[in-house]
């Protein structure tokens, strides 16, 4: 059902239209009430094709014709957006940012008089499969929430977490489809070296990993409890976890997230 909310996207990159992308494809927004504007014109232009959406050469006046902002600019070009529309963005708009590592403060600073939200999103939204955390700035109402968790969850799923937890969030689902990835990379090469050729190992490891998050997601079963589920006593499964239970590869997991959430408190500083 569509909500007749005008919302507007400042940067059409391949996050904001993933985000356009589920937001008209569930109904949530008339593609007609969704504007956009970034600095490439032929991805305005592909925009417009793709979704409908209306292209707006001017952010302020992109943010005059929306109830709903989304930040989607890089978080190097997040200040000369704000400065450019501060004077549009009033207490009717509700701002959302998703610009990577920029603290709501730092925002509030610049827009003062709108309602503004921090989001951090991922990259399976593109599948309309992301995971979404997302903060509320001050003055922010209930019926924003909705709005906002109704947005979100166009694309995915979505939770609320405290700003400071953000840098967590960042290193475990910001940069975890990354790490997923880089594992799921070493289990097909390990196949090939166990004589699969290299599509049937791409195959079977993707499917594999894929039904795994879906049986965690669908039934009342936690990761610990699948590991014992699968392993038989003596059997291949334990043989195998013999190997992966080395406190070495725990203690790689755990670096690598530290220094994710590391790298992501030192870029918000």
């Amino acid at each position: 059902m569509e909500s007749g909310m005008r919302v507007g996207f400042i940067g059409g990159g391949k996050m904001a239209e993933a985000m356009i992308r589920g937001i008209v494809s569930s109904g949530s927004v008339s593609a007609g009430d969704v504007r956009v504007s970034d600095i490439s014109a032929e991805r305005c232009r592909l925009l417009k094709q793709q979704y409908g959406v209306q292209i707006d050469a001017d952010n302020c006046g992109l943010v005059a014709a929306s109830d709903v902002v989304f930040l989607a600019v890089k978080p190097q070009g997040l200040v000369p957006v704000l400065e450019e529309i501060a004077a549009a963005a009033t207490s009717n708009h509700l701002v959302v940012s998703i610009a990577a590592g920029k603290r709501l403060a730092g925002i509030a600073a610049v827009l003062t008089a709108s309602r503004l939200v921090r989001v951090m999103p991922n990259l399976p939204a593109t599948v309309g499969e992301g995971i979404s955390a997302y903060c509320m700035g001050a003055g922010v109402t209930h019926a924003d929430r909705e709005v906002v968790e109704m947005l979100l969850g166009s694309f995915g799923r979505a939770v609320e977490l405290p700003e400071e937890q953000f840098d967590a969030v960042t290193a475990v689902s910001g940069s975890g489809p990354a790490f997923f990835a880089h594992f799921l990379a070493l289990m097909i090469e390990a196949g090939e070296r166990l004589g699969l050729a290299s599509s049937d190992a791409a195959l079977l490891a993707t499917q594999t990993m894929r039904g795994t998050a879906q049986l965690l997601i669908e039934q009342p079963i936690s990761p610990a409890e699948l590991v014992k589920a699968v392993c038989s006593k003596k059997g291949t499964t334990e043989a195998g976890m013999e190997q992966l239970s080395s406190p070495a590869l725990a203690e790689v997991v755990q670096a690598a997230l530290q220094a994710t959430a590391d790298r992501s408190r030192e870029l918000s500083a």
